[in-house]
């Protein structure tokens, strides 16, 4: 009795030592009209996770101004997904924050509702308002209107210089032309998806502001390496039946995890209009190169492509 008192109590010890799956706080619960406070939804990192959409308005009063994306973070040597959203209200008052519902492992997590306190802004009652004041006049600057116009003389100025060393470049002999191949010459599924993959790296989407251009051709390049790869339709499918085709496939379950965490990241940036960070969208792109590595035919396999040539 005593041996089953104590295990009893170590796994209590242990259970409460565990952090909390999914939490949810705000950064302050007090704010003045108009002020914007961030509210983050924690994940510990492990199973899978579905984050819900995120409306334009948490509750009646209380608007989302930015949807700042997931960040991977190591709190306490416990790695975790933060997904941060920028929220403002502009009625004062206590307003009621509704919990959020997440798919986390397949199964459903419901956070707690949370209080936003708006306060009013207080006016100093001895000030006087006065009229708006006429636009005055600025005497002519020759230094501000340089600062404004340089751009003008530096451009004329570079332009000459190039007609310049155009004019005077010698004038080389064509160089001959490349001797075309004597044969078609077969690439690789797996080294077509890789070109393809560089080809976009170097396009420098994300580095744009371009997110969902970058995420949306970044996986359409591996949905059509899947239909070739393993005979299912990926294109035409979504994210969750895609995943499903694949169970009875010859794809790993490494690779089908792998290839689980790109494509629900590329349908929240999609759908949810998330905004990943730099390290995000490179190791996303270390993540694809990664998955065909690992599900390239062995050198004995014949290429899927081939079956198709006549």
């Amino acid at each position: 009795m005593r041996k089953l008192t104590v295990l009893a109590s170590l796994a209590c010890t242990m259970a409460m030592a565990q952090p909390a799956p999914v939490e949810v706080r705000l950064d302050s619960a007090t704010i003045r009209i108009g002020e914007q406070v961030d509210l983050r939804i924690n994940v510990v990192l492990g199973p899978t996770v579905q984050w819900p959409t995120i409306p334009d308005t948490l509750a009646p009063h209380v608007e989302v101004v930015r949807d700042l994306g997931v960040d991977t973070l190591d709190v306490d040597g416990t790695t975790r997904q933060v997904r941060r959203l920028r929220i403002t209200s502009f009625d004062t008052g206590y307003h009621a924050i509704p919990p959020f519902h997440l798919l986390v492992g397949g199964h459903e997590v419901e956070t707690e509702a949370m209080l936003l306190h708006v306060e009013g802004v207080k006016l100093d009652s001895t000030l006087t308002l006065h009229g708006i004041h006429d636009i005055l006049p600025t005497p002519f600057s020759l230094a501000l209107w340089l600062e404004d116009n340089w751009a003008w003389f530096v451009g004329g100025a570079v332009l000459v210089a190039l007609t310049v060393l155009i004019a005077r470049r010698p004038r080389r002999s064509p160089s001959p032309a490349p001797i075309p191949p004597t044969g078609p010459v077969e690439v690789p599924l797996h080294e077509q998806a890789l070109q393809a993959l560089q080809a976009l790296e170097r396009e420098r989407l994300w580095q744009q502001g371009l997110h969902k251009e970058y995420h949306s051709h970044l996986t359409d390049i591996l949905r059509s390496y899947i239909e070739q790869r393993f005979r299912v339709s990926a294109m035409e499918h979504p994210t969750d039946e895609l995943l499903q085709d694949l169970r009875v496939s010859a794809m790993g379950p490494d690779q089908r995890t792998l290839l689980a965490n790109i494509l629900r990241l590329a349908d929240l940036v999609k759908f949810a209009k998330a905004l990943p960070g730099p390290h995000e969208n490179e190791q996303v792109m270390a993540s694809a190169i990664r998955f065909i590595n690992e599900t390239r035919p062995e050198p004995s396999q014949p290429n899927p492509s081939d079956a198709q040539r006549p």
